[in-house]
């Protein structure tokens, strides 16, 4: 199985690698997703050396390939096994060349890679995902290093990954962590995301995203966000919106049932990764030295959950639960049948109550607390 390298030159399997190989012997069309340096590239460059496919590769960071494909679609001729479109999405034509990959006149099995949503007919999105032709890559998750170094190794190094996030360039080269992290920050939010969608607020939207890693996890009201980034309402929720596009925050809505003091329309923000949040706010101190250690591992769990259910491709749906009386459930997850709610604590000696309010509005829903003595089904569960 191919593998990243990582800190020693050591090896984490990725889950998904057998699943692409599948995918691309039986498929025209994969859409290889998620955040840019998270290991898709390396993972697909292995599949396609272990199978020994011929590989025709467009690699659209570069200005003069954009232009190539945007200009003369109709001219590419493809004599290779395995053509692959590396940061599609800043492709503006990308619909009329998948266009040519399902009508058969590019006879290459197409991997579209992209970082950020890609601008595409949703029924073809639709129809992708649901024949499970997507295939979504993040940083290597607990279960991946677990899996290799052992649970009681991942459980030492929990400090670690609550500090700098578990990005593959950060895990091989922990001395240069903070400026790895704040190159991907650059690279991500100051180049253009997709091929119409811009940042053109640059300082502000870094005030944003500061004030949103100061408040991870709390209700989000975008009127006072607006207001101390120097941005308008429609603005912060158009960037939020794009940096969820692009595999940097995860946005989580309220729950509701009308149900007394629920908040109906709030949003609650995270970070895809621990490291990228704490290198907005320039603070890598080590845990013994925080006030924000919560936070951190709320961000952590919830953030290392939603990978895994997107990984495994699970029904679930996702929200958060408070009320105007401040009585908060963190994480929820609502199955065809089921819901389940979660409050986290990073104490694990500390007797934390659920909410009363929540058991009696939802008495059949179970409820559970995620503290270090309590997290590892929550990160590894498929049901």
């Amino acid at each position: 199985m191919f593998s990243l390298y990582l800190k020693e030159k050591v090896m984490i399997p990725r889950i998904q690698q057998d699943r692409l190989q599948e995918k691309l012997k039986a498929n025209k069309l994969i859409l290889l997703t998620g955040p840019k340096r998270a290991g898709k590239m390396s993972m697909l460059e292995g599949v396609i050396t272990a199978n020994n496919w011929s590989k025709t590769h467009f690699d659209c960071n570069q200005k003069k390939t954009r232009r190539e494909l945007e200009n003369s679609p109709e001219k590419i001729k493809i004599d290779s096994q395995i053509l692959v479109i590396e940061e599609a999405q800043y492709l503006s034509n990308l619909q009329e060349l998948l266009g040519y990959v399902l009508s058969g006149d590019i006879k290459a099995t197409t991997v579209v890679c992209c970082s950020f949503a890609p601008r595409v007919d949703e029924m073809l999105l639709e129809a992708l995902r649901l024949e499970g032709l997507e295939v979504s890559i993040f940083a290597p998750s607990f279960y991946e290093s677990a899996q290799h170094f052992g649970l009681p190794e991942e459980e030492k190094l929990l400090e670690e990954r609550l500090i700098y996030g578990n990005y593959p360039q950060v895990l091989n080269d922990l001395g240069h962590a903070e400026l790895t992290l704040r190159e991907l920050i650059q690279d991500v939010l100051f180049t253009n995301l997709a091929a119409s969608d811009r940042i053109n607020k640059q300082d502000k939207m870094m005030r944003m995203l500061q004030l949103l890693a100061f408040h991870v996890g709390d209700a989000v009201s975008y009127n006072e966000i607006a207001e101390k980034s120097g941005l308008d309402n429609e603005t912060v929720e158009r960037y939020v919106d794009l940096l969820v596009e692009a595999f940097i925050l995860i946005k989580l809505p309220s729950y509701y049932s009308n149900q007394r003091y629920e908040l109906k329309k709030s949003q609650a923000i995270y970070f895809v990764d621990n490291g990228i949040r704490n290198a907005l706010i320039s603070n890598f101190n080590p845990t013994f030295l925080r006030n924000d250690m919560n936070e951190l591992w709320k961000n952590y769990l919830i953030s290392e959950r939603v990978k895994w259910i997107r990984m495994n491709r699970l029904d679930k749906k996702l929200y958060f639960w408070k009320t105007h009386t401040k009585q908060r459930m963190d994480f929820l997850e609502v199955g065809e049948d089921s819901l389940r709610a979660y409050k986290t604590d990073w104490e694990k000696r500390k007797k934390v109550k659920l909410p009363k309010s929540f058991g009696e509005a939802y008495p059949k829903a179970k409820s559970s607390v995620l503290n270090r003595s309590t997290y590892w089904t929550f990160l590894t569960s498929k049901k």
